[in-house]
């Protein structure tokens, strides 16, 4: 059962409106075949109404040209079966060939949209979703979608067509052997309202527990060192297991409808055969049935049954489509994201200085992580922004880059708000180094060109203004050393360096650094001192995030955050003199400790 939200009536008619609406929803994607789509539904009706004919020729045959011993004829009939049985199976061949070729590239588009939508979300989307989740969003989900598009709405009503066909011709046949013959039609009526029932429900979980177990994956394959280091592969791989003996019993429930409902039906057509020949065997000689339309029946029983086991096994389909359909839907109609202002303008080069004025902020909406934030950042200083552990200097930064919405004071940028500039313009002007930044499997050519229009002239150029050469030398294969996933292949110091450059290259007015030096030995550190020194002789605005506070000593100014506010800033010696916050976290690094965490962490993913 499909429902587009935690709460339903838990009515039929609710069950099935829901359903439709969730069909209305990816009829975008399959509009641009309507075409194609009527044509293969015109297949579908041609072979419903031409399969039925062939027992009526075969009753034609016996009655007309075997009784009367007409052979010439009786080859005539022959062929003619024969004709309708290639022209029936050249008719299905077309209708699942083009049911297929329309499926796949819906779900290309599918596939395609959903990525780009992921793509568009906030980052506050990714701090509460799991990348497991979204990963069996694309694939998975997506491509539970198949059936539906390939071989389901159309095949569901070519087979409602057949039964209605198959009825048709039964009753004009022998109308009392059709009768006898639909007697067990309310018991397979309800079999299949049972068995679609059970089905619905274990399908849906079938799924979720999928979600869990790809979630889990990610999340511990990427995690995998923690789990070494602290010796945890044994309590992790239980909770795996369980996780995939949940999904194990699932599937058994669903094998178990499946191998109780089919040969319920056989059953069925078991009985409405026997019940058949049981009339037959008294009426045959009378005269008021002939053989060949005994024949006929017979087939036409075979053929009542396979397009009822067959809609059955469709319906079931399309409820595990609508069930992933539910589930792209959802990500599809998020809107968790930022968007430009209707008036926002391009954001011209850096002037004058970045403000924060005032600026208030909440993850959560109830703990703040800053409070009323005052500071300025003119153009060519270098401020290091320095406090304890969850004091919000990350977060100043990622309000900076508009990852996340200001809720109260402004960022003004040259005296603008950064609300009225584009977002795509601003990102370009300001570059960011990550603590842990991200290095994908390509080349570290590529991974500092990232698919922006520089040269490997201009890389090049880069490396040499900030020294880093050295490191490029070093690589095996220098700039075309293949990147392994996540820079596996790299040691932390490099991984940091080559961020560097890729954020160095793309020439941006702003550059911050958040713990540039954190994973860093004494002579990879050295190396980023002089390549932030050659940032600085190029004019550029840096901000550098540190708690290490000895990088910072040669900053132009030191903001001080507490507690998400702003307490002192000033130059090293300035904040030394003074005594306050700033001296006494300068003291406890000089004999080793380190500042408690003095702030909430920021709302983590949903299990």
């Amino acid at each position: 059962m499909v429902r587009n939200g935690p709460h339903t009536d838990g009515s039929i008619e609710s069950e099935y409106r829901l359903d439709w609406k969730l069909l209305r929803q990816l009829l975008p994607f399959a509009r641009p075949y309507r075409g194609w789509f009527v044509l293969a539904l015109a297949l579908a009706v041609v072979g419903a109404v031409l399969t039925p004919v062939r027992p009526y020729i075969s009753k034609l045959a016996v009655d007309h040209a075997v009784t009367a011993q007409a052979w010439e004829v009786f080859l005539g009939f022959i062929g003619l079966i024969l004709l309708l049985v290639f022209t029936v199976a050249a008719l299905q061949y077309g209708l699942s060939y083009l049911l297929q070729w329309i499926g796949q590239r819906i779900l290309f588009a599918v596939r395609t949209q959903v990525y780009e939508h992921i793509l568009r979300l906030a980052l506050r989307f990714y701090d509460t979703t799991p990348v497991g989740r979204l990963v069996t969003r694309t694939t998975n989900d997506v491509e539970g979608l198949s059936e539906l598009f390939s071989s389901g709405l159309v095949m569901l009503m070519a087979d409602l067509l057949l039964l209605l066909c198959i009825v048709g011709f039964m009753l004009w046949t022998d109308w009392r052997l059709a009768l006898l013959t639909l007697t067990v039609l309310p018991l397979l009526v309800v079999a299949s309202v049972l068995f679609r029932a059970k089905v619905r429900t274990v399908y849906r979980r079938i799924r979720q527990q999928l979600a869990r177990l790809n979630a889990f994956l990610s999340e511990h394959l990427s995690g995998i060192a923690t789990v070494l280091l602290f010796r945890q592969q044994a309590a992790q791989f239980q909770r795996f297991e369980r996780l995939n003996r949940d999904y194990l019993q699932l599937q058994r429930r669903s094998v178990f409808y499946y191998a109780v409902f089919f040969p319920t039906v056989d059953l069925l057509w078991a009985l409405a055969l026997v019940a058949l020949l049981w009339y037959a065997a008294g009426t045959l000689g009378t005269g008021s049935l002939s053989v060949g339309t005994l024949i006929a029946f017979l087939q036409y029983v075979e053929m009542f049954f396979r397009p009822i086991r067959d809609l059955t096994e469709r319906y079931n389909v399309l409820q595990t489509a609508l069930a992933s359909a539910e589930r792209i839907l959802e990500i599809l109609n998020l809107r968790q994201t930022i968007p430009d202002h209707p008036e926002a303008i391009p954001m011209p080069p850096l002037r004058r200085e970045i403000e924060f004025r005032r600026v208030t902020f909440s993850y959560d909406g109830h703990t703040p992580v800053l409070q009323e934030v005052s500071l300025t950042v003119r153009k060519g200083e270098l401020v290091a922004f320095v406090g304890a552990t969850g004091s919000g200097k990350t977060t100043a930064v990622s309000l900076l880059c508009r990852f996340y919405e200001l809720q109260e004071g402004d960022i003004l940028i040259d005296g603008r708000s950064i609300r009225m500039l584009q977002q795509a313009s601003l990102r370009r002007r300001i570059a960011l180094v990550l603590q842990d930044d991200v290095l994908f499997s390509r080349t570290v050519l590529e991974n500092i060109i990232f698919g922006r229009p520089i040269s490997e002239a201009e890389v090049r150029r880069a490396l040499r203004q900030l020294g880093l050469e050295a490191l490029v030398r070093r690589l095996p294969n220098g700039l075309e050393t293949v990147v392994g996933e996540r820079g596996v292949n790299l040691s932390a110091g490099e991984r940091q360096l080559i961020a560097l450059c890729r954020a160095f290259v793309g020439n941006a007015d702003v550059m911050i650094f958040d713990e540039p030096t954190a994973h860093m030995d004494s002579e990879t550190e050295a190396l980023l001192e002089q390549a932030l020194e050659s940032v600085r002789r190029q004019g550029r605005t840096c901000i550098v995030i540190a708690h290490r506070l000895a990088t910072v000593r040669r900053a132009d100014r030191i903001v001080v955050f507490h507690r998400g506010r702003v307490v002192e800033g000033g130059t090293h010696e300035e904040l030394l003199a003074r005594g306050g916050v700033y001296a006494r976290l300068y003291r406890l690094q000089l004999m080793g400790l380190t500042a408690e965490p003095t702030e909430a962490p920021r709302a983590t993913a949903r299990q």
